[in-house]
């Protein structure tokens, strides 16, 4: 019984000491994504990589990875009507024309019965889809009064 108890006990110190082994340290050095990466020359083997691109591609990477760790989404809802008879046209005729405005921004188009819907955006917070609202008021004086932030959660994203 007491060889039981040592072995045991051994286990139990041997399992402890490998546990306390596998603690994370906080290393700031670390890169936080692939273009700071790139950036950093490695001094172990003298590579330096030079990266020619748009800027805005690398503002939407870091807008896209940052959605992954965010709980709620915010919109800029700008139509939503009910005509059983309009409402699918005027959707992607409004649609349209916003694309036309900003064609670099994400315009969804949405079918939630009774209601067709435009929304745009991916925004973490609210503060940054109510700036956007306030640009979007400002080119379509015509939508104003319909124009409004709206959360969304993330299985409601496509």
């Amino acid at each position: 019984m007491k060889k039981i108890q040592t072995g045991l006990l051994f286990l139990f110190f041997l399992f402890g000491f490998e546990l306390s082994a596998q603690e994370a340290t906080e290393n700031t050095s670390e890169p936080t994504d692939i273009f700071e990466m790139f950036r950093n020359s490695s001094a172990d083997n003298g590579a330096t990589v030079t990266i020619f691109q748009d800027e805005r591609i690398e503002a939407l990477f870091r807008r896209r990875s940052g959605l992954a760790f965010t709980k709620t989404l915010y919109r800029v809802q700008v139509f939503s009507s009910n005509a059983q008879r309009d409402a699918k046209n005027e959707a992607y005729n409004i649609e349209k024309t916003i694309r036309e405005q900003f064609p670099d921004e994400n315009i969804y188009v949405s079918y939630i019965a009774p209601f067709w819907k435009v929304r745009m955006g991916d925004f973490r917070t609210r503060e940054e889809a109510q700036n956007f609202r306030t640009e979007v008021a400002r080119a379509f004086p015509q939508f104003r009064n319909q124009i409004y932030v709206v959360p969304v959660q993330p299985d409601q994203t496509k």
